[in-house]
């Protein structure tokens, strides 16, 4: 018996294709359909071939009526955890003022600081939920979750307390992540002084919680914090059995693309002034690029090399960066800007959001429809992947499934 079948799908992206082109890699299925029990997939291919297959009792049957069918997108870079919001600051960029000049005068990173220690945990948890169920409503199937707007072990654990919640309440999966250096909060006088504060204190604390995030992170940034103090944070971080993350040259090469090489690093985030050598050295790792061209939009700056870095060798990830400082919650949003702003192609987005997603948040069982993946996909009311960067703005996405259960859209698809 399958709990569920999925039938005419007028094109069943598996995202379980060739190594060729990004196309090949799209393992398009036309008239597609797959079969799921046990919340997995156990069966992919045309809805002819279901109809010749001795299949027995299927409890539901799902007609896409002809529209697109792709795996659950995959976020893998967000700080959606926050309570507040910093609206202003987008006026401010727009007559000058830099991200990192906000940031300098208190601004920020370390407003949202503020107003996230002075939330309760049923606030913050409210304020957080809405935003999963925005992306759920777009697609994300799955998400990763940064704290960082806490920066001691009180602030951090509110944090954590409130993931812990949306975990158990969310239909969304949420992959959580220790952002342990995020920025130098007031009440210390050098940079070297915090760092040393989270590593010997509240770095070892989370790593003896019994729900511990999966991944480490730093914001390795001119201004921020430094490739050697990074490198001595997830060092600690990779001792403690994390996985480890980095934001790497945002807005300065500050030798964080080199970093996440030479210290194992699941993902690297950001990449915009990168160099060749950072990137090469990525590629020879293995370091899956998470690229957020959303945040280049709302802080002016430039974005990654896309085509560059793909050229290298590495691959390539999407991700919106949902935050205060770039409210963005349509991954359809930001595979467009990475189709004209970084001049990748459909396919290559929507791998962005998928298989190369997957893969930076080290999960193979996601991002893909093959026999043996989790049971997430989505029927969006387009006819073609095409249409996702193409047509964005408006609500297309019909029905969205999470290990077989539908957890948003209508009935009838």
């Amino acid at each position: 018996m399958f709990d569920l079948a999925l039938v005419h799908a007028g094109e069943l992206v598996t995202c379980a294709g060739g190594s060729g082109t990004a196309e090949e890699g799209l393992g398009i299925v036309e008239d597609g359909a797959l079969l799921v029990s046990g919340g997995r997939i156990v069966w992919t291919g045309t809805t002819r071939q279901l109809r010749q297959k001795s299949t027995g009792k299927v409890e539901r049957t799902v007609d896409a009526r002809g529209h697109l069918v792709t795996p659950g997108l995959v976020d893998p870079h967000t700080h959606a955890i926050f309570a507040g919001s910093r609206e202003d600051e987008l006026e401010r960029k727009a007559s000058g003022e830099s991200y990192i000049s906000i940031l300098a005068g208190g601004g920020g990173i370390l407003r949202t600081v503020r107003e996230t220690r002075a939330s309760t945990t049923t606030e913050l948890v409210g304020a957080s939920r809405a935003r999963l169920d925005q992306l759920m409503m777009n697609g994300v199937t799955t998400m990763e979750v940064k704290t960082g707007y806490g920066l001691d072990l009180a602030g951090e654990s509110h944090i954590l307390a409130a993931i812990r919640r949306l975990k158990e309440e969310s239909a969304v999966e949420l992959i959580p992540t220790f952002l342990g250096l995020h920025a130098k909060p007031p009440g210390f006088r050098d940079v070297g002084g915090y760092v040393d504060f989270v590593t010997r204190k509240v770095l070892p604390a989370v790593a003896r919680r019994r729900d511990r995030p999966v991944f480490s992170d730093s914001f390795c940034e001119e201004g921020v914090f430094t490739a050697s103090e990074c490198s001595r944070y997830l060092r600690a971080s990779k001792d403690l059995g994390f996985r480890l993350k980095i934001h790497a040259d945002e807005f300065a090469e500050s030798g964080g693309a080199a970093l996440a090489a030479e210290v194992g690093c699941v993902s690297a985030d950001h990449l915009g002034r990168s160099s060749a050598t950072g990137i090469g050295a990525m590629a020879k790792k293995g370091v899956t690029a998470v690229l957020l061209p959303g945040t280049s939009l709302y802080s002016s700056i430039p974005y990654a090399d896309a085509r560059g870095i793909m050229a290298a060798g590495c691959r390539v990830a999407l991700g919106t960066d949902l935050s205060p400082n770039s409210w963005v919650e349509s991954p359809q949003f930001v595979m467009s800007l990475a189709c004209t702003g970084m001049k990748m192609t459909p396919a290559q987005a929507l791998l962005g959001f998928t298989k190369h997603a997957a893969e930076a948040v080290a999960r193979d069982d996601l991002g893909a429809l093959a026999i043996g993946t989790q049971a997430d996909f989505v029927v969006h009311r387009v006819p073609s992947y095409r249409f996702l960067p193409y047509r964005v703005g408006g609500s297309y996405v019909n029905a969205v499934f999470k290990r077989g259960k539908q957890i948003y859209g209508s009935g009838e698809n």
